[in-house]
């Protein structure tokens, strides 16, 4: 093949595919499936050159790179960039507990860790998956599998909680399928979160402990500041560092994460792509960025600022939240950063609007408004496979009948929202600990978080946030997030004898 032909049939190739997807190739790039690099022709010696380049260089390699190669040094290329993928690739006993999906002994072979949940029901604190996990549960669902996209089993959705009894849930679901099909399970773990949500009913209750009447319209309808009965305290709004209220979501038609792979993550970043490009509101338009092809400063620079998530979590990677990292995660944000959206952290799609200081109603607005662009965008850029590629009517976000937004985990089903402060309250911290000032929150429907979130170290404040999300309208959330932050702030007060 001439110079001009060979640097031809590279650019061609480089056209052909986008980073993304061939750093999914790359991931594919299994031992026992790929081809023997000989017997390739010299355009996919070139898209595989390609794709590692991506991996391993960041990209640096260009086409004409590989313009002047000949096949025989495209193979000597290929081979030497596959022992380097198969020498550092994650394996039985060499996997990162941080990213990798490692799986506990018993539940590989699908056996009930029956030593491990007696002693996690026997400890003083027992996650809600040892809880609900009996022997009897696991004996009626263990060779079961859901019937939606993932094909989940209960040796996956408990796999986090066993992994690490510590875990306050510890159970994810696979697909929107699995909270019904493994419902003598799920609906004991939602009923024991969401104190006092029946999953018969489909209710929520009062502070009066009294039924709440079916949630009325829509959640769209319900995101309406105007609807929030009370107002932070004084002393509170000048406590208040900054305020962020979020939603999360799955897009109709693909498996939840947990249940899903490289490909799936993908098209849905490819889809929320679309949906981004066509939001015309100056206060919401803005950019999306893959974490995979994004430079480490620009990474940096979203984590530091608290608009990109960073991974490296052993609970979450348990869960397979972080299965083949980092393909189609990503970050959208507008230009001041006040309306952000995860891609593919843990559900397909985390829609935030943040702020500093205390406006929380502000706030809640442009969660309200972004909410609805980014849906009105997928009901015109639907799933590949209805007619047109669009959902037609279709609600875009998975829904259930009874608890509302479908979520992997427990945590966040119904309204999927929360809405939180980080409040400095140094004298409460140093006089009670983190542990109390949580359990004060929770005896308020709301939980404290560490500095810098989930998981995280306490310093000089904390996060509050509402811990309810079933039955409940996302107005009233707010209210108990500011009823929960204006009590915290009377006590910080009476140690220090005033603001």
């Amino acid at each position: 093949m001439s110079s001009d032909a060979q640097k031809a049939m590279a650019s061609s190739v480089y056209d052909k595919f986008s980073g993304e997807e061939l750093m999914l190739m790359i991931h594919r790039e299994n031992p026992a499936k790929r081809a023997d690099a000989a017997s390739m022709s010299e355009a996919d010696l070139v898209a595989v050159v390609k794709g590692y380049s991506t991996v391993y260089l960041r990209g640096m390699a260009t086409a004409s790179d590989y313009a002047s190669l000949s096949k025989d040094e495209l193979v000597a290329r290929v081979n030497s960039f596959r022992k380097l993928r198969d020498d550092t690739w994650p394996k039985p006993g060499n996997a990162d507990p941080f990213y990798d999906l490692i799986v506990e002994d018993s539940l590989a072979k699908n056996e009930y860790p029956k030593a491990k949940m007696d002693a996690a029901r026997a400890a003083e604190h027992t996650s809600l998956a040892a809880k609900c996990c009996t022997q009897e549960v696991w004996d009626k669902y263990k060779d079961q599998v859901s019937t939606g996209a993932a094909k989940w089993t209960l040796a996956r959705a408990v796999n986090s909680g066993t992994m690490y009894p510590h875990s306050f849930v510890g159970c994810h679901a696979g697909d929107q399928e699995s909270w019904d099909d493994f419902k003598d399970f799920f609906y004991p773990v939602i009923e024991a979160y969401h104190v006092g949500f029946s999953m018969e009913t489909g209710q929520g209750t009062g502070p009066d402990g009294k039924p709440l009447p079916p949630l009325a319209g829509t959640a769209q309808d319900r995101m309406d500041p105007a609807k929030i009965g009370v107002d932070l305290s004084e002393s509170a709004k000048e406590k208040i560092v900054s305020t962020r209220i979020r939603i999360a979501r799955n897009l109709t038609g693909f498996a939840l994460n947990p249940g899903g792979d490289g490909a799936s993550r993908d098209k849905i970043a490819a889809l929320l792509k679309k949906v981004y490009a066509g939001i015309e509101d100056p206060k919401l338009k803005g950019e999306m960025f893959r974490h995979d092809t994004m430079s480490n400063e620009q990474r940096q620079a979203l984590i530091d600022g608290h608009q990109m998530f960073r991974g490296c979590d052993k609970m979450q990677a348990a869960s397979g939240y972080h299965v083949d990292w980092p393909i189609g995660r990503g970050v959208f944000h507008n230009p001041d950063k006040s309306f952000v959206n995860w891609i593919n952290e843990g559900d397909h799609i985390r829609i935030i609007a943040m702020g500093m200081g205390s406006d929380v109603k502000g706030i809640f607005s442009t969660l309200s408004a972004g909410t609805g662009a980014v849906s009105e965008g997928l009901k015109k850029n639907g799933p590949v496979g209805e007619e047109g590629g669009k959902y037609f009517g279709m609600e875009p976000f998975q829904m259930h009948p009874k608890f509302g937004a479908i979520t992997c985990c427990p945590s966040n089903l119904g309204t999927g929202m929360r809405g939180s402060v980080h409040i400095k309250i140094p004298k409460l911290i140093k006089a009670w600990g983190f542990k109390k000032i949580d359990s004060e929150c929770r005896k308020r429907m709301c939980q404290a978080r560490g500095s810098s979130g989930e998981h995280s170290e306490v310093v000089d404040r904390v996060g509050i946030s509402n811990w309810r999300r079933i039955g409940i309208p996302e107005y009233m959330l707010l209210q108990d997030m500011i009823n929960c932050v204006n009590w915290i702030v009377t006590e910080e007060d009476k140690l220090g004898g005033g603001k």
